[in-house]
């Protein structure tokens, strides 16, 4: 079954039994944006969700708007594809996902059990990860809530996959180089020449003007911003 020139919520809607979820309106869709193609909700908060393109998506379930479940990709929709839709859909009937807890249920508990005091939120964490990403090879280190272990090592904004993607509400705490290693080309038959440039006046200068709070950690050389202490 190919959904190319057809209505993938239609082809959806005939197909899979909702049991007792209802069918969510699914606005017009920007084919250059991944958007939700088709949506069964439940009255206790749980959905399931396809999210993509009429040619290409993934398909998972959602607890109050956070995925709970594992997430599935697909290409077209096959005779396969719909059998694990419908066994997903069945398991929300059955109540398989009524008490899975979310992340935000997963850090609140770890926060209540380690007894933490918040020091950060959302904006502010997009204000300051904003203004350093200006920075270019910024080395930063971060521990977040779940982790039992330090990162001894720093690495770049640039080669962390994860972390623009990553709920800022489970860093415990980050740090940011107050130097930066340069490296300057001198032609074909020279060794590079590494110089260290510092951007501590630079990166204050980014904390003071979003009203973060920090510490100077005269080991790492380098300034700690603490979501949670």
């Amino acid at each position: 079954m190919n959904t190319i020139g057809q209505n993938l919520q239609e082809i959806l809607l005939s197909n899979l039994n909702p049991q007792s979820g209802h069918s969510q309106p699914i606005s017009a869709q920007n084919d250059d944006q991944s958007t939700i193609q088709f949506q069964l909700v439940w009255k206790n908060g749980i959905a399931f969700t396809v999210k993509g393109w009429p040619h290409f998506g993934w398909f998972y379930v959602e607890k109050d708007t956070q995925i709970v479940s594992p997430a599935y990709d697909y290409r077209s929709i096959d005779e396969r594809t719909l059998s694990v839709m419908q066994h997903m859909i069945d398991e929300i009937e059955a109540g398989k996902y009524n008490h899975k807890k979310t992340l935000k249920d997963k850090i609140r508990d770890t926060i209540q059990n380690r007894q933490l005091s918040s020091f950060m939120n959302y904006t502010k964490w997009r204000e300051l990860i904003g203004a350093i990403s200006e920075i270019k090879a910024l080395p930063i280190k971060y521990k977040t809530i779940f982790e039992n272990d330090c990162p001894q090592d720093f690495w770049t904004l640039d080669g962390d996959e994860f972390f623009l993607s990553m709920d800022k509400a489970l860093i415990e705490w980050f740090k940011i180089s107050c130097t930066i290693e340069k490296q300057e080309y001198l032609g074909q038959l020279l060794k590079p020449k590494m110089s260290v440039v510092s951007v501590r006046d630079e990166v204050e200068s980014i904390l003071k003007r979003y009203s973060i709070n920090y510490e100077y950690d005269e080991k790492d050389n380098s300034l700690v911003i603490y979501g949670y202490r």
